[in-house]
C-alpha cells in the first residue's frame, strides 16, 4: 500500500504519519509539503519529512501528476490554516485550500487512487449561540479558512464513484 501524505510538515501531519505508520507498518508513505516553515523546527526529535518513506516538497497549486503514479490513499491536509492570513488573502486562500483541493482530487481519480481522504474543520459549522454543533448543523463559515473547507467539502462529494471514495 502507498499512501500519499499532503501537508505532512504542517502542525497534524507528524501526528497522522505516525498514526499510519503504526496502524499499516507495511506501507510506503510519501510527503508532499512545500515545507514553508521547515526552517522554523528547533526542537523536534526528528524533522516531519524524515517519517516518511519518500518527501517531495511543492506547492499544490502545481502538484505535478508522476506523484501520484501507484498512489492507493491520499491523506489531504495540505493548505492554508491560519485565520488571519487567510482573511487578509482571502482569494489565494480559497486557490490554495479549495481550488487546489479539487484540483487534486480530479488529479487522483484520474490516476486510479482510491481513496481521497480530505481533512476538513468543524470551524464550517460557524459560532454556535443556543447549542453544540454536530455534523447534522447547517454550516455556516465565518472566515476565508472555513468558507475554503465548506467549499472543498461540497465540490469533493461529485467525484465520488465506485473507483474513488471519499472521506471528508
Amino acid at each position: 500500500m502507498k499512501i500519499l501524505i499532503t501537508g505532512n510538515m504542517g502542525y497534524v501531519g507528524p501526528s497522522v504519519i505516525n498514526q499510519l505508520r503504526a496502524s499499516y507498518p507495511d506501507a510506503i508513505l510519501v510527503g508532499f509539503d512545500i515545507g514553508y516553515f521547515g526552517h522554523c523546527i528547533t526542537s523536534a526529535e526528528i524533522l516531519p519529512e524524515c517519517r516518511v518513506d519518500l518527501q517531495y516538497f511543492g506547492d499544490v497549486r502545481q502538484f505535478p501528476g508522476e506523484v501520484l503514479r501507484g498512489v492507493d490513499s491520499i491523506v489531504h491536509l495540505a493548505g492554508i490554516s491560519n485565520d488571519s492570513i487567510g482573511n487578509r488573502f482571502e482569494e489565494l486562500s480559497l486557490d490554495i485550500n479549495h481550488c487546489a483541493s479539487i484540483e487534486l482530487a480530479n488529479k487522483a481519480k484520474a490516476a486510479g487512487v482510491k481513496s481521497f481522504i480530505f481533512a476538513s474543520s468543524c470551524s464550517v459549522y460557524g459560532a454556535s449561540e443556543d447549542s453544540p454543533r454536530t455534523e447534522k448543523s447547517p454550516l455556516n463559515p465565518l472566515t476565508a479558512y472555513a468558507k475554503s473547507k465548506a467549499f472543498t467539502e461540497r465540490d469533493l462529494v461529485p467525484l465520488a464513484d465506485k473507483n474513488l471514495s471519499l472521506h471528508v
